[in-house]
């Protein structure tokens, strides 16, 4: 039976064949005969319709359209107000001051007194000239943020003990930051050097860390033992570079600023010293900074322990260029009569 179902199903299949209709009837009349009532054919499958494939041009479109889509779901609501976009402030001026030791009571040119220094930085403050920390500055001249119109920067070089025991607790009390330069031959060896200790306790209450160089001498002065231009090079890479490493080790720090030794350099050392990574390198050259001053000359104060000259230089801003600008420290006003209104000899200091 399942045979003959088979046959009548394949036959009815071809019944749409020419001369296959006669067949066609005498098989169905057999198969009504059998009992047999044969399925009848399923009609023919349609062809799914192909998508159209788009041109180059159309697919451009296409692609246009999606990102118009995404742009107009994206919207901002115009109910909310924009930031105002960043506008860098190349104008301003900067002043760094240069410190090396301190004692309670001074009286040379590289040794200050601890209550004069006091009264320094409180004609500061009420100046109402920001102080800021150097890497402000440089986050400055990078195009990063603005500063103050005006600002001062303080610097301590070599690492004496003096800094840690007289002039950090008054920069302290202040909330002021500052830098200290520090050379590798003059660490944690004892005697009137800082500690590491001492270092990173001034690390926690706003002190940056430069390098000074390993020997503290003068870049431009070939030492013993180099005898060959390549020697003093390599001497000179040396300096700038095992310094800088030494620090980074120690305190985990990145160190990015140098103080020329005896601010003495030229333009190879300079050279030498922004290829190998230092962002800034200081001099003693008593000039303000600017947009413009090369990274690596920027002019700092050395303020004297016996004169207040460089002082009252550094903290002026009458001659900053800008005829606008009259701001200056109270360390240089005067009364009617002509007296200063701040004296910066404390009272019983042997200057």
């Amino acid at each position: 039976m399942r045979h003959l179902t088979f046959i009548l199903l394949v036959v009815l299949a071809l019944g749409a064949l020419p001369g296959c209709k006669r067949i066609e009837d005498k098989l169905r009349r057999l198969a009504e005969q059998s009992g047999v009532t044969p399925e009848p054919p399923a009609p023919p499958q349609q062809p799914v319709p192909a998508e159209p494939v788009l041109t180059p041009e159309e697919q451009a479109i296409e692609k246009k359209l999606q990102e118009s889509a995404m742009l107009a779901t994206a919207a901002p609501d115009p109910d909310i107000p924009k930031a105002p976009e960043f506008e860098l402030n190349k104008s301003s001026v900067v002043s760094i001051l240069g410190y090396h030791d301190f004692r309670e009571r001074g009286g040379s040119p590289m040794l200050m007194a601890a209550p004069k220094f006091r009264e320094q930085m409180q004609a500061i403050k009420d100046s109402k000239i920001p102080v800021i920390p150097l890497s402000d500055v440089m986050a400055w001249k990078k195009g990063e943020k603005n500063i103050p119109e005006e600002a001062i920067v303080i610097t301590m070089d070599d690492g004496w003990e003096g800094v840690h025991t007289y002039a950090y607790p008054v920069l302290r009390d202040f909330g002021f930051p500052f830098t200290i330069y520090l050379y590798k031959k003059y660490v944690n060896i004892g005697g009137r050097s800082m500690s590491w200790d001492q270092i990173k306790e001034m690390m926690q209450h706003g002190c940056e860390i430069g390098s000074h160089s390993v020997s503290h001498e003068s870049l431009k002065k070939r030492p013993k033992g180099t005898k060959t231009d390549a020697d003093f090079q390599q001497w000179i890479l040396s300096e700038l570079k095992d310094s800088r490493e030494f620090l980074e080790q120690n305190l985990k720090i990145k160190c990015t600023s140098f103080a020329y030794p005896f601010g003495i350099f030229d333009e190879a050392v300079m050279e030498t010293g922004l290829q190998i990574g230092y962002e800034s390198l200081v001099t003693v050259n008593g000039q303000k900074v600017t947009w413009d001053t090369p990274n690596g000359k920027l002019g700092r104060y050395i303020i004297h322990g016996d004169s207040d000259t460089n002082f009252k230089l550094a903290t002026s801003f009458r001659g900053r260029g800008d005829v606008g600008s009259n701001k200056f420290l109270v360390a240089d006003a005067k009364n009617d009569k002509g007296e200063q209104l701040i004296d910066l000899n404390p009272t019983g200091s042997s200057l």
